[in-house]
């Protein structure tokens, strides 16, 4: 088990711009304000997604494109490094006409969204390979 201890340092509320990408945006504040480790938390809705979730058994991303506009029911994730680079790892629950559907966020264009971003003040956590998982997690 890894276990980092962090404290509140700084907390952002943000409103993403219409049409562009939430992960291209966050990246972009993220870098703008020297933020390597945060919490995240958003609502809002987008125009397009692509999400996905991890085959265990095949060790990689399933990724499916969604080309029609859908509420954000939940957001969340953390932002750590990976490589040496800011990485937000973040999932979402989108919500359509009829059907849900969530998973990890590989990009979203934005009708409206609204970020929570609590950066932590503490060391920052560096993401590995994991051998077992395939997954590039703490530690």
């Amino acid at each position: 088990m890894e276990a980092y201890e962090f404290q509140m340092k700084r907390a952002f509320l943000i409103r993403l711009d219409y049409g562009k990408d939430i992960i291209v945006q966050l990246e972009d504040f993220l870098s703008e304000n020297g933020i390597k480790s945060a919490f995240v938390a958003g609502i809002g809705a987008v125009k397009t997604a692509e999400i996905g979730y991890y085959d265990q058994l095949r060790k990689e991303y399933i990724k499916k494109r969604f080309d029609e506009r859908a509420e954000i029911l939940s957001l969340n994730g953390n932002i750590s490094l990976l490589d040496g680079r800011i990485f937000p790892h973040i999932h979402v629950v989108l919500g359509y006409d009829n059907r849900v559907y969530g998973g990890h966020l590989f990009s979203a264009e934005v009708f409206a969204c609204e970020l929570f971003v609590v950066e932590l003040a503490g060391e920052t956590p560096e993401r590995t390979r994991d051998e077992q998982t395939g997954l590039s997690l703490w530690g």
